[in-house]
């Protein structure tokens, strides 16, 4: 019951990980514009919803989501443009005068736009051109894959396995139902997954970092809520319940973090009977359902979200560290490289858009025996480091390490823990 204890101390570290330290990001000034045009309704050629009188010549405005962020934009005149770092991945979704979703923008195959792979430099811009409407599929006149936005067969399948968004998350951007877009008063609710994977035995200069046999991933899941500051004076007891149409017996809250200004975050498992793993007290063995779920914050009334979900197998990349210290045995620098889960070579750009590392071991003043993370080595002047090579400066003592968690967070918003050991009873 100690050990059982101790991991779900880590997990909850390690958790607060990414929510405290935002070191590691990969920075660049690059922006890419994206920029497109609705034709009058006489021009336009739309196969119009059964359920819908209108067709794209009703959108009013642009919703883009990148993760967990929203980002409005107004059409005008017909003609949109909204800028974006590049080295993301968002959706573009069209919704009428009163916020209704109409359709997303759906470009080579993909209902995601990647903003990775681009054939010019800074500065970028794509000029979708006119824009037409196939059922809920916007359809651009120029397609950006294969011009602006180069990418594999490989990675265009990645994107296609990535980018099941819809109509299910436009669906929540008015949630409370006061015709106002939730984002634009602070209370939003952005549904994201969370998932922690046992990695394996972490590499050192004398070892080579070991795998745990990946052929049935040992994946332990939950269910992140993150809520704006204005949905509630107290922002205390938050639950979860659903989904509506195949609800769970019962989904336990296992984690509330209140943030400064009054955001929240919020953690869920579902219940599952005989459930025996280590992790079992923050995570559950499976991914949750996609359906319509019901949260509730304080007193205040019920909001039904939609969840799209596909789990994490189809585009899981896993880290592997490897630590590497100096003659006095300190830690000097962690190398890391990036494989799917048959072993396979995988560019962390394609899902991961920030890194942060965090060390526990026998003599850690922190919960859970953690001796420091990556936030407490680096400052604003050390953000070009990039997700292969870390150096440590100063080095640090690591005498009693026994696990390194590596932390990511996704194009889409969802987070990883992927725990290392010294050793395979740490």
């Amino acid at each position: 019951m100690k050990k059982k204890a101790a991991f779900i101390i880590i997990l909850l570290s390690a958790a607060l990980m990414l929510t405290q330290c935002d070191l590691l990001r990969i920075i660049t000034e690059t922006k890419v514009r994206i920029r497109g045009s609705i034709p009058p309704v006489s021009l336009a050629k739309t196969a119009l919803h059964t359920e819908d009188p209108e067709g794209l010549e009703a959108a009013r405005y642009v919703l883009l989501f990148e993760g967990n962020e929203y980002t409005l934009g107004d059409i005008q005149n017909g003609v949109f443009s909204i800028s974006r770092p590049a080295g993301t991945a968002v959706v573009l979704a069209f919704l009428d005068s009163a916020y209704n979703y109409i359709g997303n923008l759906f470009c080579g195959g993909l209902n995601v736009l990647p903003l990775v792979g681009h054939s010019d430099g800074m500065n970028i811009v794509i000029d979708l051109g006119d824009l037409n409407l196939d059922e809920y599929a916007v359809i651009p006149a120029h397609d950006p894959l294969g011009n602006e936005i180069i990418l594999g067969d490989r990675e265009i399948a990645f994107y296609q396995q990535l980018g099941r968004y819809y109509a299910a998350i436009a669906a929540n951007i008015d949630s409370d139902q006061d015709s106002i877009p939730d984002i634009l008063n602070e209370k939003h609710i952005l549904l994201s997954g969370q998932f922690t994977m046992r990695g394996g035995l972490y590499g050192t200069s004398a070892r080579t970092a070991q795998i745990f046999d990946n052929s049935a991933l040992d994946i332990r899941y939950s269910l992140r809520a993150e809520g704006g500051r204005n949905i509630s004076p107290e922002q205390e007891n938050i639950r979860l319940s659903g989904p509506l149409e195949d609800p769970y017996a019962e989904i336990t809250t296992w984690q509330e973090l209140y943030l400064d200004g009054g955001d929240f975050i919020a953690s869920f498992k579902i219940e599952a009977p005989n459930d025996s793993h280590m992790f079992v007290n923050t995570s559950s063995p499976a991914p949750f359902k996609m359906g319509t779920y019901r949260l509730s914050v304080g007193t205040q009334p019920d909001r039904h979200l939609k969840y799209s979900s596909e789990g994490v197998l189809p585009y899981l990349i896993i880290p592997v560290p490897t630590l590497h210290t100096n003659a006095e045995g300190e830690l000097s620098s962690v190398s890391l490289t990036y494989r799917f889960p048959d072993g396979t070579e995988a560019d962390p750009g394609l899902l991961f858009k920030d890194l942060s590392l965090q060390f526990d071991g026998l003599y850690g003043d922190g919960e859970g025996g953690r001796m420091f993370n990556i936030c407490n080595l680096y400052d604003e002047s050390m953000r070009d480091v990039d997700f292969y090579e870390i150096s440590i400066r100063p080095p640090r003592d690591i005498f009693g390490l026994l696990r390194v968690s590596v932390g990511c967070s996704d194009l889409l918003g969802n987070t990883y823990e992927y725990i290392w050991f010294k050793e395979i009873d740490s």
